[in-house]
């Protein structure tokens, strides 16, 4: 399966809704400086998949995976979508 693209909002510090698209069928690359949430890509993509991943089993609360600051945070709640 190739993943065509991935919705993230309030998922760790993708607070707003942010939308990943264009990848590619071989190998992708994930870069940006330092703190700028590239492992919150690829823990978004485990969150949604059910799979662990050692830094969400890091995260003590679900509180600190969802960082919305709309209905989302009343309800303490993280949404992630991954389109094949």
């Amino acid at each position: 399966m190739i993943i065509d693209e991935l919705e993230t909002e309030g998922f760790k510090s993708y607070k707003e809704m942010t939308v990943f698209k264009s990848f590619g069928n071989n190998l992708n690359a994930i870069t940006g400086n330092n703190g700028s949430g590239k492992s919150n890509i690829l823990d978004s993509i485990c969150f949604v998949l059910g799979l662990s991943n050692t830094n969400l089993s890091r995260v003590s609360r679900v509180s600190r995976v969802s960082r919305v600051s709309n209905l989302l945070n009343l309800l303490n709640l993280s949404r992630v979508n991954i389109f094949f």
